[in-house]
């Protein structure tokens, strides 16, 4: 083997290196944004859920109050849409968090 075979050998190999270091970078990535995935599917069901709670805890206190002042169907509508409202108030400020979080580590 002459001096020409093993630079070409040499530079092959080097290639080769850069090409798993590459490899290995875009595995890790991968990696850390697979946790991501299922993070996404529990995020939509703690906000849907949230919404539902608010909704149903407004109606409650609205209808209980109704019953009790003999105000029906007034109160149970007002706090339907207070609890609405704080549904919604609540999922804008979980994607809020969730988008800045997620902008500091695109950034890093």
């Amino acid at each position: 083997m002459d001096d020409r075979d093993q630079r070409a050998i040499d530079e092959i190999q080097a290639q080769v290196d850069a090409l798993q270091a590459r490899r290995s970078k875009a595995d890790k990535k991968s990696a850390r944004t697979a946790g991501r995935d299922t993070g996404q599917m529990g995020l939509g069901f703690r906000i849907s859920v949230e919404m539902l709670a608010t909704l149903a805890v407004g109606t409650g206190i609205g209808f209980v109050l109704d019953r009790w002042l003999g105000t029906s169907p007034w109160l149970t509508l007002v706090f339907l849409m207070l609890g609405a409202a704080a549904g919604m108030r609540n999922a804008i400020r979980v994607a809020t968090r969730i988008s800045a979080e997620r902008s500091k580590t695109e950034t890093k």
